[in-house]
C-alpha cells in the first residue's frame, strides 16, 4: 500500500527532501511503508525541475540519496522564467501563437546563457509530461495497494505552478480513479517575483478544477507563527529554511497518521471527508510536535494538554500572543468569550475538521478520559468555531500504536481544517492580480506564450466562485 509523491520545481523538491530527511531521523523510518517500496528503502517519489541546481546533486551523490530512485529524478536546463504560461505551454498554446501570427515576433526567449525557441520549450514540456506519466505508472506498479497521488508545488513560480497545473490536469484524465491531492504553497505577499500574483491566480484556479483536495501553506503566516513561538523557546531568528522545516514536519506527520495495524484509516480518507463538496477543497494542516531548529518543539514527555495547545497555537497564534498560565487561571472565561467574539467578527468558521491523535495508550490516556475530552471539545469550539448546521463538522480519530522507543509514549496530533480562512487569502491574490491586470502590467509575458484575456477572466471568476461558495456555507 502507498501513495506516490510528485515534487515539482525548486520549492516542491526542497520540501520533499526536507521531509525525507526528517523521516530518516525519526522513528517513522522503521515499520511504516506507506511512502516506501516494500522491498527496499526507496521512496515512492518523482522529483522534477526544469533547472539542475536542486536535483543534480541527487543524481551525483548516490550514497547520500540512496533512498531516491535515480530514474525518478528528472531535471532540465532552462527553467521556466517564473512564468505560469511558459510552464504550462503545450501544443494547443503553440497553435494559438501561430494562428495569431505572433510566432515570428516572439520566437526566441533570451537568457544570460542561451537562446531557446518557443518550439524547443513546447517540445521539452511535452517530453517532461510524458516522462512524468511513464515514471508514475512504473512507480504505481511497484505498489501493492495504490491509494493516491500527492503533488507538492509552489503556486508562484513557473515550474511548480505552470508545469504543475499541466501535470495535474493530465493525471486527472489518466488516473481517474485515484485521489489527486495537491500540496500548494502560497508565496510571500510581496517580494518574490512581479508575476507571482498572476501565477498564483492561474494555478489556484487550475488545481481547484482538477484536484480532489488541496492542502495549503502560507509562507508569510508560517514565518510569523514560528517567529512568535520560536522566540519563546530559543534565541534564534527564523528564516526560510525553518519555514521549510516546519512544512516538512507537518507533511511527515500527515503521512504518519495511516493506521497500518487495523487498516481502518488512511490520510486520503480524511482528506476526502474534509472536502465536503466540489467547491470546498482547501485544507489547512497543523501538527504537533513539529520540528524547529532541528529539535522537537515539545519534549518527549509532553502532556496531552501541551500537545493540544501546540496545535491550536499554530492555527490561531494571534490569539495566543499574550497568553500565559496565570492569565488562563484568572480569566479563562473572559479569554474564551473574547476569542469567540473575535472569530465571529472576522466571519471565520470551520466547515469540517478531522483530528487524529496517536500514541501507545491514546485510548486510555485521552479518549476514555472525561476531563481530557471536555478540555479538547472546549478548545476546538473556542478556536475553530465549527458551523452549527453540520453535525459531523468535527471528527476525532484515535490510533493506538506502540512506540518504537521503549519507555516513551510518543504522542502525536495532526489536524486537517477546511475553513473560511482561505477566503482572505484568495481575495488578496485576486485583488493584487486584478490591479495589475487592469493596468496591463506584465501581461506581455503571458501573451507571448499563448495565453489570452479569457484565461485570466476565467481564473478571476474561479477564485471568486470559491470565495462565494465558502461564504454561502457560513451563511447557510
Amino acid at each position: 500500500m502507498g501513495t506516490l509523491l510528485l515534487n515539482l520545481g525548486q520549492c516542491g523538491n526542497q520540501l520533499a527532501l526536507q521531509m525525507f530527511n526528517l523521516i530518516d531521523k525519526s522513528s517513522m523510518h522503521e515499520g511504516n511503508m506507506f511512502l516506501r517500496r516494500r522491498e527496499s528503502n526507496i521512496y515512492h517519489t518523482i522529483l522534477v525541475d526544469t533547472e539542475p541546481k536542486i536535483l543534480k546533486p541527487i543524481v551525483e551523490d548516490r550514497k547520500l540519496y540512496s533512498h531516491i530512485d535515480v530514474k525518478n529524478v528528472l531535471y532540465y536546463q532552462y527553467g521556466r522564467g517564473n512564468n505560469w504560461g511558459l510552464g504550462y505551454l503545450n501544443l494547443k498554446q503553440k497553435s494559438k501563437l501561430q494562428k495569431s501570427n505572433q510566432q515570428q515576433a516572439i520566437s526566441v526567449f533570451k537568457s544570460s546563457t542561451n537562446e531557446v525557441s518557443i518550439q524547443q520549450y513546447c517540445q521539452e514540456n511535452e517530453q517532461i509530461v510524458e516522462q512524468i506519466i511513464n515514471q508514475a505508472r512504473k512507480e504505481i506498479e511497484k505498489t501493492d495497494y495504490f491509494l493516491s497521488i500527492s503533488t507538492i508545488m509552489s503556486l508562484a513560480g513557473g515550474t511548480g505552478s505552470g508545469l504543475g497545473s499541466r501535470v495535474i490536469q493530465e493525471f486527472s484524465d489518466i488516473f481517474q480513479e485515484v485521489h489527486q491531492n495537491v500540496i500548494a504553497i502560497f508565496p510571500n505577499k510581496t517580494g518574490e517575483t512581479p508575476l507571482q500574483h498572476y501565477n498564483t491566480l492561474l494555478s489556484s484556479a487550475h488545481i481547484q478544477q482538477y484536484a480532489d483536495s488541496i492542502i495549503y501553506f502560507e509562507n508569510d503566516r508560517i514565518y510569523q507563527m514560528l517567529s512568535q513561538i520560536g522566540s519563546k523557546q530559543i534565541d534564534k531568528s527564523v528564516d526560510l529554511s525553518n519555514v521549510n522545516e516546519y512544512i516538512g514536519s507537518c507533511l511527515m506527520n500527515l503521512f504518519w497518521i495511516n493506521d497500518n495495524y487495523t487498516n481502518a484509516r488512511y490520510y486520503q480518507d480524511l482528506l476526502s471527508e474534509c472536502c465536503i463538496t466540489e467547491g470546498h477543497k482547501f485544507i489547512e494542516v497543523v501538527s504537533a510536535p513539529f520540528t524547529l531548529f532541528a529539535h522537537s518543539n515539545l519534549g518527549s514527555l509532553c502532556t496531552w494538554e501541551e500537545l493540544i495547545k501546540s496545535s491550536l497555537e499554530q492555527y490561531a497564534f494571534e490569539k495566543f500572543e499574550d497568553d500565559n498560565d496565570q492569565q488562563q487561571q484568572i480569566g479563562e472565561a473572559v479569554t474564551k468569550s473574547l476569542q469567540i467574539q473575535s472569530i465571529q467578527k472576522k466571519g471565520e468558521a470551520t466547515l469540517n475538521l478531522q483530528s487524529v491523535f496517536r500514541s501507545e495508550n491514546v485510548l486510555k490516556t485521552l479518549q476514555d478520559s472525561d476531563s481530557h475530552m471536555k478540555f479538547l471539545e472546549r478548545k476546538i469550539n473556542q478556536v475553530f468555531n465549527p458551523v452549527q448546521w453540520n453535525p459531523d463538522a468535527v471528527q476525532l480519530h484515535f490510533i493506538n500504536e506502540k512506540s518504537s522507543v521503549k519507555g516513551h509514549d510518543q504522542k502525536m496530533n495532526v489536524t486537517l481544517i477546511n475553513s473560511t480562512k482561505i477566503i482572505p487569502i484568495l481575495k488578496n491574490v485576486s485583488k493584487i492580480a486584478f490591479q495589475k491586470y487592469k493596468s496591463g502590467a506584465y501581461l506581455h509575458w503571458y501573451w507571448k506564450y499563448g495565453l489570452e484575456n479569457q484565461d485570466f477572466d476565467s481564473a478571476f471568476e474561479s477564485l471568486q466562485k470559491i470565495q462565494d461558495d465558502y461564504n454561502y456555507m457560513v451563511e447557510y
